[in-house]
């Protein structure tokens, strides 16, 4: 009779087993699981691969994998023209202008200093782009060019002294020049007196503005004080476009060129 509490011979020896064939177990998954593991994840990827590259006696085969090859590629360069089509219906989407060609172009490079220095884009006379185009940005009014090359044309931004524009606040309806100071600070001069123009309100081009087309948004209100006392208003105007990181714009080409009617 067995004593409690302790084990006998018989089941010593069978506890032996079981430790030893947990211990071979053990070893053997980790000398052999990795290479079982690897074989069969090589074997799944052969396969999958083999369902579109490998060779295949079937002519329906072959042409299903090329058209779905070409339709990978047709879908990832419609995406990217779907992508540069928003950013441009974007851009064309502030203006309210009628029948006005406008062309595309990258900020290449910024002069030294935007009050009295100039944006170059990549765009110039090849392009049909003209001296006095308007150049407007997703924000709103960027600027007038100036200089016309064959490939590239520089733009006096409307924070350039001699750059006036005739503008419109609303929804107060007050009319004035849209002028630049030396620092590059924006207001709008010449507001009658009886104007009830609010802190808030949009500055934007009037059908007064020459080259401008009615209607660009080239900032907002942010002061209001007597320009000459007794005479007139001035305003205080925060731009709406961001020069210094303004990148893509448009070049909205004059209305009154040849072939542009």
């Amino acid at each position: 009779m067995a004593i409690p509490g302790k084990l006998g011979a018989g089941q010593k020896g069978i506890g032996s087993r079981r430790y030893l064939v947990y211990l071979s177990v053990s070893l053997a998954v980790l000398l052999f699981g990795p290479i079982l593991i690897g074989g069969l994840g090589s074997w799944l990827g052969a396969r999958f691969s083999g369902l579109f590259f490998a060779d295949s006696g079937s002519p329906a085969e072959e042409k299903l994998r090329n058209d779905i090859m070409v339709l990978m590629l047709e879908n990832s360069i419609l995406r990217e023209e779907a992508l540069k089509a928003e950013e441009y219906r974007t851009l064309l989407g502030i203006t309210r202008t009628d029948e006005r060609e406008a062309v595309p172009a990258r900020v290449l490079y910024r002069s030294e200093g935007l009050v009295t220095g100039t944006m170059v884009v990549d765009k110039g006379r090849r392009d049909g782009v003209f001296e006095n185009s308007v150049c407007i940005s997703a924000e709103g009014l960027v600027g007038v060019v100036s200089q016309v090359g064959e490939a590239t044309s520089e733009v006096l931004p409307i924070t350039n002294p001699s750059v006036n524009v005739s503008c419109v606040t609303w929804p107060s309806g007050a009319y004035g020049i849209l002028q630049s100071s030396s620092e590059g600070s924006l207001s709008l001069v010449y507001v009658d007196l009886t104007s009830e123009v609010q802190a808030g309100d949009q500055v934007l081009t009037s059908r007064y503005g020459g080259v401008f087309p009615d209607g660009l948004l080239a900032g907002r209100v942010i002061g209001i004080s007597s320009g000459e006392p007794g005479l007139a208003l001035k305003l205080d105007v925060e731009p709406a476009v961001d020069f210094q990181s303004t990148g893509e714009v448009l070049i909205l080409l004059p209305e009154d060129v040849p072939g542009n009617q």
